[in-house]
């Protein structure tokens, strides 16, 4: 059985199961040469109950020591004897946070904290999953359990081109997508019709409604889910929309000061957190107070003040997406001794349009206030992602 297909590499269950049983040793601070070593290595890991350090293979942040810890030897006979030993773990897993908006963190999770959003039943059983995150942030983690634990199979989309990932979606009949809202508007123009797929999932960034609508119109039989979480809680929150109604388990474990969600802290991974209420960084609106309906607004780190006056860069973004000649846009500060910060741009056109700077700064003008009006505009061939799939 088919558990990993990309390009250039597969690997089956059984390869999991011969590569357990030949290994001597793990290294707790991991770093491998290719996806399939990667996971090969995290899997023995998780059953033998050792704590490792994921250290990034595709982007490393710096040079690791090789720390191997030896292993009595274990065969594993079947399927369902892994995922046993993988639901019942007693590893923690150390991974690092996006570094998006500041430098990235190191945040230990239990497996048995990363299994509490993995769903098994017969409905994921030998599903399709696109794999579209790097391999050793949360959310790549989360899926890769959510797959191994369903006897899933997963088709690596990480780093590939449109036309690339549109015909594995097609040509292999993916049933499960989970991935940023950056990877969605890659797929733009949405001229495509996937039937295959049941479940698209938005996750690590805010999405538009206008987003979620274009992919919920290409997958038809698909049921949306647009998550609220993060490395250092996990998955929190989830809406077929922008709003999130706050479950009820929750309504007692959050509250908003000053605009910022604020999270108790029993919920957050105590490596990253010993205080009793946790700043998440994250801005929001309160949409309805019964029940408690909430919209994020932008990251905290993120807001630039222009000549005094706060503007968010995912606004700004979510105008220029809005243009019917955009892909995707990039807007951030740049520094500057009289106002702060000016607005810039970087501006992906779909690859069927031809529009100007000045086109794009007029549309702008007719939409924002002054202050939020990006000064300068460049367009570009792509928008440059972080590790993570997400923009810089």
């Amino acid at each position: 059985m088919l558990f990993y297909q990309s390009n250039s590499d597969s690997f089956t269950y059984a390869d999991i199961l011969n590569h357990i049983s030949a290994q001597t040793s793990v290294d707790q601070n991991y770093q491998a040469e290719s996806y399939k070593d990667f996971i090969l290595g995290v899997i023995t890991a998780i059953v033998h109950n050792i704590d490792i350090t994921l250290v990034d293979y595709r982007n490393q942040y710096q040079d690791t020591k090789s720390t191997p810890v030896p292993i009595h030897q274990l065969t594993i006979h079947s399927i369902d004897d892994l995922i046993r030993r993988v639901t019942l773990s007693k590893s923690k897993i150390g991974i690092y946070s996006s570094g998006t908006t500041a430098e990235p963190k190191l945040i230990n999770q239990s497996v048995q904290r990363l299994m509490k959003s993995v769903r098994i039943s017969d409905e994921y059983k030998h599903s399709r999953w696109g794999f579209t995150y790097n391999p050793s942030h949360s959310a790549g983690i989360q899926v890769f359990l959510q797959a191994i634990c369903n006897q899933a199979t997963l088709y690596d989309l990480y780093k590939c081109s449109r036309i690339q990932i549109l015909e594995t979606l097609k040509r292999d009949k993916i049933t499960h997508l989970s991935a940023t809202p950056t990877f969605y508007r890659m797929l733009a123009p949405y001229n495509f019709d996937l039937p295959d797929i049941k479940s698209v999932t938005f996750n690590g960034e805010k999405s538009t409604l206008e987003l979620i609508q274009s992919v919920k119109s290409r997958c038809s039989n698909a049921r949306i889910r647009n998550i609220y979480g993060s490395t250092e809680s996990g998955p929190l929150m989830s809406s077929e929309s922008t709003t999130f109604k706050v479950p009820e388990r929750l309504i007692k474990h959050i509250k908003i000061e000053n605009e910022e969600l604020m999270i108790k802290g029993h919920l957050i991974s105590k490596s990253v957190n010993n205080l009793d209420w946790y700043p998440t960084g994250d801005l929001v609106k309160i949409v309805n107070q019964d029940p408690l309906t909430i919209e994020f607004i932008s990251r905290k780190t993120s807001i630039l003040n222009v000549g005094g006056q706060n503007v968010s860069p995912q606004e700004v973004e979510e105008t220029l997406i809005k243009h019917p000649s955009v892909k995707d846009a990039r807007v951030y500060g740049r520094s500057n001794k009289m106002i702060g910060n000016l607005i810039v741009a970087e501006v992906q056109v779909l690859d069927s349009e031809i529009i100007s700077e000045k086109e794009l700064i007029k549309w702008c003008k007719e939409k924002l206030a002054t202050y939020k009006v990006p000064r300068m505009i460049k367009l570009v061939d792509k928008i440059e992602v972080g590790r993570t799939g997400k923009k810089r």
